[in-house]
């Protein structure tokens, strides 16, 4: 298994309790090691290596351009024949936008860098606007981040074989906070 964006490592210590035979690696270039997995710092470490899973739990949105690609060439490239990436992503689109500004304004003083107009066009047309630019990291922020386009980047080269949203799956999207997607290689027979 293969946890890109691992951040501390906590999904892999969690899986290491329930797998203790599984071999773990988790791939980010801005934390320390870990403890129970082994830690890459660039998707250049996984050259030779297979994944049975790829994971990206919350950290898509965090990519540029080249990051992302970057990250569907690992999957294209590390995955097992018969393994599966799974990612998630927030749903920064729709009803479910209103309750993520205002915790932003309650919790950290910010309703995420959104103008009232950007806001407005997000929750009711689904219209999102322009990405900020990345951080001195070069990670970028949340703002502007769309589902939509990774879900087709996704579905132009892979094999989509679940999705749902949270916390109400089965209610339209809009009303949900995260976007869940489990993808393989698409088959060629």
């Amino acid at each position: 298994m293969l946890d890109f964006g691992c951040a501390g490592g906590e999904l892999l210590r969690n899986v290491r309790t329930i797998f203790p035979a599984t071999r773990l690696y988790g791939l980010d270039p801005f934390q320390q090691d870990g403890e129970g997995y082994i830690h890459l710092r660039s998707p250049a470490q996984c050259e030779g290596l297979t994944f049975d899973l790829i994971t990206g739990f919350e950290v898509l949105e965090h990519l540029g351009d080249s990051a992302t690609e970057s990250f569907f060439r690992l999957v294209s490239e590390q995955l097992a024949p018969a393994g599966v990436a799974i990612v998630s992503a927030p749903n920064m689109l729709g009803p479910a936008l209103a309750m993520k500004l205002l915790h932003g304004a309650v919790s950290s003083g910010s309703a995420m860098n959104y103008s009232a107009r950007e806001a407005i066009d997000a929750m009711l047309t689904l219209k999102s606007p322009p990405r900020l630019q990345p951080s001195r990291s070069g990670t970028m922020r949340h703002k502007g981040y769309d589902w939509r386009i990774t879900r087709a980047r996704i579905a132009r080269e892979f094999d989509i074989t679940w999705e749902t949203f949270t916390p109400i799956a089965g209610m339209w999207w809009g009303f949900n906070s995260q976007w869940f997607c489990v993808f393989r290689p698409r088959r060629t027979d």
